[in-house]
């Protein structure tokens, strides 16, 4: 999806987020560019720990979006737990 489409998307379900899903709570829904160069761990990191990224990320062109679980153990321990949107939703049983 474009970048436009992905932060609607991430709009229209960020209300999911603090919602159980398994054992977790969804932390944060957000939009990731897909390059083989940068991982979604990588993006999630840059913009909590406001390290120099474009965090507009205008030079990409295809996006995925992120649900971030978890971030006690991402703050504890630095690692970042996540799923396509698309499977959360199915998960919970929404369709679009």
């Amino acid at each position: 999806m474009t970048r436009i489409e992905a932060f609607n998307k991430t709009n229209k379900y960020n209300y999911l987020v603090g919602r159980k899903v398994g054992q977790d709570f969804i932390a944060a829904i957000m939009p990731t560019p897909i390059d083989p160069n940068i991982t979604v761990e990588q993006i999630f990191s840059s913009i909590f720990n406001d390290l120099p990224i474009d965090k507009t990320f205008s030079k990409f062109s295809e996006f995925k979006i992120a649900v971030i679980f978890n971030y006690q153990k991402f703050l504890d321990q630095g690692e970042v737990i996540w799923k396509d949107l698309d499977q959360v939703l199915e998960m919970l049983d929404i369709k679009e």
